[in-house]
């Protein structure tokens, strides 16, 4: 029977090293991230809606030229980032910079998604559904598509979305 003491440091087996190299990776994230606000446009960096500290801290470091003055100054940056969501912020700096990559999916979007997680079912539902579509050609895709998605090839996907875009065009 384990002691009730004993689940508690089993938990706890992160070592120092561990949590150095997690301070160093976070500090790494933030660095890039201070980095990139300082580069985007104007534009961009008042979209992002950032506190006025971090603005001025940010329009600040864009005027310095001197590279040990750039590196102060990117390093006050992230001190004045650090109490605020990383994700979130990587996550509005996306949307400024690719503002069509959160489209709504189409309706070939969706078939490619069924396709891919399902098997021969759902190719058969599919061909019912559209009869002009060819079975063999899409079957092929699909399985090229599963293939390139381990190498995380896009070219294979966007292959595949194309034929279904005809099949469901088609009819």
């Amino acid at each position: 029977m384990p002691e009730p003491g004993a689940e508690a440091e089993e938990e706890d087996l992160t070592s120092r090293t561990d949590l150095r190299n997690e301070r160093k990776r976070s500090e790494a994230a933030w660095a890039e991230f201070a980095k990139t606000l300082v580069t985007i446009s104007e534009r961009h960096l008042l979209r992002m809606e950032l506190s006025e500290a971090v603005l001025s801290v940010v329009q600040d470091a864009r005027r310095i030229s001197s590279p040990g003055a750039k590196a102060r100054a990117l390093r006050l940056v992230r001190q004045e980032l650090r109490g605020q969501d990383l994700g979130l912020l990587r996550e509005r700096l996306e949307d400024l910079s690719h503002p069509n990559a959160r489209r709504a999916s189409t309706p070939a979007d969706d078939w490619r998604r069924k396709l891919l997680d399902g098997g021969e079912t759902e190719l058969a539902a599919f061909v019912e559904e559209h009869p002009r579509a060819d079975r063999q050609r899409l079957r092929t895709l699909l399985r090229n598509a599963r293939k390139a998605a381990a190498a995380s090839s896009n070219k294979a996907l966007g292959i595949l979305t194309q034929a279904l875009r005809e099949a469901l065009s088609a009819g």
